[in-house]
């Protein structure tokens, strides 16, 4: 089987959440070197501690590509295609120390025209310790329909 879920188990309204991950020093720091996004807001204690955050705060981007990684470890599908995201924002700072994890609610969901595949439109909100929305957006996937024989 192709999915965690069949298409046709999933309801709209359907909430998933992952499991956690805690931000580290050296998630943002690797994440600086690999993106090449070097702004001192991230990578200067020094520069960050005079900010209205009054330290390094983790790039919004980071925040999104683990929303993803999040999202593989959701168990929901095994296996999908991304095919995009709509209004992604970045609602609150992430700090070094933080725990997120992501909420994913089913949005919508709809059959391809072929029927072998589905197109499944899902917010993703990601939570810090706290419980508050750090970061959402809707992502869109398509995934392999399998029938039940």
């Amino acid at each position: 089987m192709d999915s965690g879920y069949r298409y046709e188990d999933l309801e709209v309204g359907s909430v998933f959440v992952s499991p956690s991950r805690t931000i580290t020093e050296s998630d943002i720091i690797q994440f600086a070197g690999l993106t090449g996004d070097l702004n001192e807001l991230h990578t200067s204690a020094t520069f960050a501690q005079k900010t209205n955050f009054g330290q390094r705060i983790a790039h919004g981007m980071l925040i999104l590509s683990m929303a993803n990684g999040l999202y593989m470890r959701s168990g929901v599908f095994r296996t999908s295609v991304f095919l995009g995201i709509e209004n992604w924002k970045s609602t609150k700072p992430v700090f070094i120390g933080d725990t997120i994890t992501l909420r994913l609610t089913i949005a919508d969901k709809r059959l391809t025209k072929s029927g072998d595949r589905a197109i499944i439109g899902m917010q993703y909100d990601v939570l810090n310790q706290a419980g508050e929305t750090v970061a959402s957006g809707l992502f869109r996937r398509m995934i392999n329909v399998i029938s039940a024989e």
